[in-house]
Formats: C-alpha cells, sequence, structure tokens
C-alpha cells in the first residue's frame, strides 16, 4: 500500500485543513445492509436502532454497489457503515475490492469490537482511514452508546483498547446531544492530548427516519446551548492541528460563537471530502442525472430540495440563503426562529465562501 498522503489546499485557509474541501467530493456512503444492516448497538439517537430484522446484504450485492460507485458515479472513495461494519463476517474482502480498484475505503465504526487480529486484517486488506463514532468521555459515552438492553457499561474502554491497535488515520464524529454537549471541551482536550491530529466532525443532529415524526426528541439540544461549547471545543481541537467541521449548523448562530468558518452544511458537503456525493447517495440513475444537467446540477437541486423544504420568513431574507439551508423544520417547531439572525445584503452564492474568508461576516 502507498504511504498516506494529504494534498496541499488550492489557497490559503483560515483553519487547520486535513484535505482541501474546494473541489466537489468523490466520496460515497457504502451501506452494507438494508437501513444499514444489523448492529450490536442501540445508540440512543441512531436513526435505525429501533427497527427490527436488519439484514447484511450479500457479498455479491455489496460488490456490485461498489462497482456502481467507482465506474458509474465515477467516485474515489467511500465510507463502509451499518449498522456496524466490524460485525460484517466478510468485511475484509469489501476492503480489498474498493482498494484495488480505487475506492479509497473509510470504516465507519463505534470501534468497540477493533481487536488487534480484526484491526489488522481489515488494514492489510487496504483501508484508508477510520472513522470513529465518538459520542463522549467515559461515563458519558456508555450513556449514549449503548446495546438493546440498554446497557453501554465499559464500551469507552473497549473503544480505546480499539484505537490502539489502529495503525491508519483515525477520524472522528461526534453527534452533538444532551450526553455530550457539555463535555465537548473536554472531548476536544482528550483528542489534543491522546491522538494524531486529523478530522473531527461535530453534528448537529438531524432528525430523520425513526425521529422524522416526533415533535420532543430528549436528548435533542438548542443551539442556543450548543453555540458556546462548541466554539471553546474549535478553538482547543484546531490549536492541536485538527480540521474541525460543524455539520448541519446554520451561519448566522454558529458566527455569534466564531466557528462559521467550520460550518458544513447540505450545500458545503458537496465540495468536502469527507462526505457523500448526492447523487450516489439518492441512487440516481444516469439518466436523471444527466436530465438533470450532470452530476454538479444534480446535487445542487438535491440541496435545494432540502433548503425549500426548511424555508421560513427569516432565512429567506438571509444574504446566505442560497448556500444554507437553515433548521430543520421539526427544529423550528420545536424552538422556534429566535435564534437565527439573517445576515443583509446580496445574495452570496459561493458555497465555499466561509472556507475562503474564515469568520469574517460581510456587511452591507
Amino acid at each position: 500500500m502507498p504511504p498516506y498522503s494529504i494534498e496541499k489546499p488550492e489557497y490559503p485557509y483560515s483553519r487547520p485543513i486535513y484535505r482541501p474541501h474546494n473541489k466537489p467530493t468523490g466520496r460515497g456512503w457504502l451501506f452494507l445492509g438494508e437501513n444499514g444492516g444489523p448492529c450490536d448497538k442501540a445508540c440512543k439517537f441512531c436513526y435505525y436502532a429501533y427497527q427490527p430484522d436488519l439484514v447484511f446484504f450479500d457479498l455479491d450485492t455489496i460488490m456490485m454497489i461498489i462497482n456502481r460507485f467507482r465506474w458509474v458515479y465515477g467516485l474515489d472513495a467511500c465510507d463502509i457503515s451499518g449498522g456496524e461494519p466490524t460485525i460484517y463476517p466478510q468485511l475484509p474482502k469489501v476492503v480489498e475490492h474498493c482498494a484495488n480498484i480505487g475506492l479509497r475505503p473509510t470504516i465507519i465504526t463505534h470501534g468497540q469490537n477493533c481487536t488487534e487480529k480484526k484491526v489488522k486484517a481489515i488494514e492489510d486488506a487496504g483501508l484508508d482511514d477510520w472513522l470513529i463514532s465518538l459520542h463522549g468521555l467515559k461515563d458519558n459515552h456508555d450513556a449514549a452508546v449503548v446495546n438493546r438492553r440498554g446497557d453501554g457499561s465499559g464500551g469507552f474502554e473497549r473503544l480505546v483498547a480499539g484505537l490502539s491497535h489502529m495503525k491508519r488515520p483515525k477520524r472522528f464524529n461526534s453527534t452533538l446531544q444532551v450526553h455530550n454537549y457539555d463535555i465537548l471541551p473536554k472531548m476536544a482536550q482528550w483528542l489534543a492530548d491522546h491522538q494524531e491530529p486529523t478530522c473531527w466532525n461535530m453534528i448537529q443532529f438531524n432528525p430523520f427516519n425513526a425521529w422524522s415524526g416526533k415533535d420532543v426528541i430528549d436528548f435533542q439540544v438548542p443551539m442556543a446551548k450548543l453555540g458556546p461549547v462548541i466554539g471553546e471545543a474549535v478553538e482547543i481541537a484546531e490549536a492541536a492541528g485538527f480540521e474541525v467541521n460543524v455539520r448541519y449548523f446554520p451561519f448566522c448562530v454558529a458566527a455569534k460563537y466564531g466557528f462559521a468558518k467550520n460550518c458544513i452544511n447540505y450545500y458545503q458537503t458537496q465540495f468536502d471530502p469527507w462526505e457523500w456525493g448526492l447523487e450516489a447517495t439518492q441512487r440516481m440513475s444516469v439518466k436523471q442525472i444527466n436530465d438533470y444537467g450532470g452530476v454538479a446540477a444534480a446535487r445542487r437541486r438535491s440541496c435545494d430540495a432540502i433548503r425549500e423544504s426548511r424555508m421560513n420568513p427569516k432565512c429567506k431574507t438571509c444574504r446566505f440563503s442560497p448556500i444554507c439551508e437553515g433548521p430543520t423544520i421539526q427544529y423550528q417547531e420545536r424552538y422556534g426562529l429566535d435564534e437565527i439572525t439573517p445576515a443583509i445584503g446580496e445574495p452570496i452564492k459561493d458555497i465555499t465562501w466561509f472556507e475562503k474568508k474564515g469568520n469574517a461576516w460581510p456587511t452591507i
């Protein structure tokens, strides 16, 4: 396997960056089964934890999806996910096929099954990197990442043990929820003290699938509480060299706490090397993509549809409306729009504006 390399950005960035965010993403979401497939956990905020009888696809089906990603959609990377990929018996074969055809494979995992033997087999098969679900520290983590009996005891220790076996780069995802939001700065410091700087994604919860019809979600946290601790966590992690991305957080709220430059909303995901091209995620046909005017237009169309579904009187007047979808409808109905402060002026259509300009908030 060739040594891991990091591309140099094409223009100066105002924050630590692990890979550039100025080109269309070539990554896809390779889920291993029906609605992700089986998992040995039932995280309290998971989209699929409460759906019974999930199954993995057979290996031939997964190989077909891999080939489609590479040769139909033209992707060059993928995130292998479940469910939990590390319980899929033929995972090394999946990783090997991805690597062999130029679809750099990442595994998204809770990390608790990552024995030395299993990690070696997966990495030897050609893994590019790991994406670790880190949803707290110690008791906070174990309160959220639980099994179907609601027990998460010992999970954080197993995660840390799994990390110790990994030789390939490790990136981290943290879903923002009641079990971890108030310790985000401590999580940032833990990453700074214990991990090589790569990429940390703090992800605003989106109420999809099982959560889409609920008015009140007990682990959800309003942005006014999230903002200050995210801002502090960003400062700590960036000082240690981490690229920090805050996903699905409106620019206007983030700007109050100094991390607008870190926000990756749906439009920005399509220029984020760590996120998924929507045409592949939505399994668009080649005819659909061509009818929309090509890949870029198809992706823009999907983002526009999300924005339109969430549009409200405040967001409609904001100059960032062309590149920000705003809060979900469930969030708006639960918490209202008082946190939203529209930016006044000519509309800004450059999706990577904050990536280039940093925290600068434009005036009229």
